[in-house]
């Protein structure tokens, strides 16, 4: 599994991570270089602390098989808001994008990709390791730095991330499966073709959820 990218997935937990979702803090940084995610970094801290919030139970959309929750939204909004978008544009992008991160989590399970603890704390601790390293660009390093300074301490924030890889980890294996069976059968292709292939396919898969609101 490549380790390229693990702190930006680390900034971008709503994301998901670089290899599902593409560079998003990164892209960001470039275009705005004043971008703040505190605000972000608090939502985190909040379902850190209160991890019950997220709960099935707390539900704001339901699929065919895939679920949403509250938490999951407003970690989203949080992170579209902190890029300058209003309220409205930030809640239909960060719907979007959860339709999609929910839709490919059902995927990756259905396909019996799983996660050790092991593998959960090693991943983790990559990401660590590069942040504290300082191997980010400044702006890049300076993201990282808001969101944990949101946390009790340094602790909690890697805590909180190990918890939130116990997910997306799966999504990663998964998405590195896809990636190598599309290029087993499209050895001509670039990185490029591959990028419209798989956003076609998350876009399909997120049809078939035929995702409602939940009153």
């Amino acid at each position: 599994m490549s380790k390229k990218g693990k702190v930006m997935s680390a900034v971008v937990v709503v994301a998901g991570c670089l290899a599902l979702a593409g560079s998003v803090v990164q892209n960001n940084s470039q275009a705005n270089g004043k971008v703040s995610l505190s605000d972000f970094g608090k939502v985190l801290e909040k379902e850190y602390k209160n991890p019950e919030e997220a709960s099935a139970k707390n539900l704001y959309a339901k699929g065919n098989y895939s679920e949403i929750t509250k938490t999951d939204m407003e970690k989203a909004i949080a992170y579209y808001k902190a890029k300058g978008m209003s309220e409205e544009e930030a809640e239909k992008e960060a719907y979007k994008y959860e339709k999609e991160n929910a839709a490919l989590c059902t995927e990756a399970m259905k396909a019996g990709c799983k996660a050790t603890d092991k593998e959960v704390e090693d991943y983790v601790s990559d990401m660590r390791a590069e942040y504290e390293g300082k191997k980010l660009d400044e702006s890049s390093q300076k993201q990282v730095d808001e969101i944990i300074a949101q946390f009790d301490s340094p602790e909690d924030y890697w805590k909180y991330e190990k918890t939130v890889y116990q997910k997306l980890l799966p999504q990663i294996k998964y998405r590195e499966k896809l990636e190598k069976e599309y290029s087993e059968k499209h050895a001509g292709d670039s990185k490029a073709d591959w990028g419209k292939y798989f956003d076609n396919y998350r876009k399909e898969i997120v049809e078939k959820e035929d995702f409602k609101l939940v009153k």
